[in-house]
């Protein structure tokens, strides 16, 4: 019985001193690996020369500064040029000309103008100008009597040239502009801006949309009438330039 309990003993002692052993493992391990990876990638101000600290705070202010000037400091916008409301267009005079007066009453500067608008582009097929009438005659001869349809400019920047028709689709005129010099004649083909004119009351100086009551009566009365603001020096009325 004595050597019983005495072998009881000497077990439960192995056992303990495992367990102690077993336990106190992972602390060493993790003992030795963390300072392995702080020193990796930490470095502490007391073990950095003070001239490389300097220049390390430097090149992160250096990194910064640039960001809050783009958000403090932003560009200065350039002063756009002067707008003009415009209202139309009116198909009779006297009906412009009583929106202009009711403006001029509230004391807007405000006048009925013929305005020369854009309209679709075109294309015009010629052939460059010749050097007299008759040198035109003679070449519009000829053209005709291979069957092209054609006939002499007579003023204008082309003068004295071949027009062999304007059209409205780019594909059309490119295509006549090929079949003509297949045959030998030198054709060519330009861009001719159509326009024409209409009627608007121009209030000048406009940099605001007409006041809302205004407008509100204004279309009351004249329920086709439009407003839009365009830059004044692109208005051009049948008197020339603004």
């Amino acid at each position: 019985m004595r050597w019983i309990v005495l072998l009881l003993v000497i077990a439960n002692l192995g056992l303990a001193g495992w367990f102690m052993s077993a336990g106190r493992a992972p602390e060493n391990t993790v003992q030795q690996t963390a300072p392995a990876a702080a020193e990796s990638s930490i470095a502490l101000v007391s073990e950095v020369a003070p001239g490389e600290l300097a220049d390390r705070v430097e090149s992160q202010r250096g990194a910064e500064v640039p960001a809050a000037r783009a958000v403090a400091e932003p560009e200065a916008a350039q002063p756009g040029e002067a707008l003009c409301t415009l209202v139309g267009p009116f198909g009779e005079a006297f009906q412009g000309e009583d929106v202009a007066q009711r403006l001029r009453a509230l004391e807007v500067d405000a006048s009925l103008r013929e305005i020369e608008m854009q309209g679709q582009m075109r294309y015009w097929v010629f052939m460059a100008p010749l050097g007299s009438r008759r040198e035109a005659y003679r070449k519009l001869r000829a053209l005709q009597a291979a069957g092209i349809d054609s006939y002499v400019i007579p003023k204008g920047s082309l003068e004295n040239g071949i027009s062999f028709g304007i059209f409205s689709e780019l594909e059309r005129a490119r295509s006549l502009t090929d079949e003509l010099q297949a045959q030998g004649f030198a054709a060519e083909f330009r861009e001719e801006p159509q326009t024409y004119l209409e009627r608007w009351v121009v209030v000048s100086g406009g940099e605001q949309q007409l006041a809302a009551d205004f407008w509100q009566q204004l279309q009351l009365d004249y329920p086709d009438v439009d407003q839009r603001q365009n830059l004044c020096s692109e208005i051009v009325d049948a008197q020339g330039a603004d």
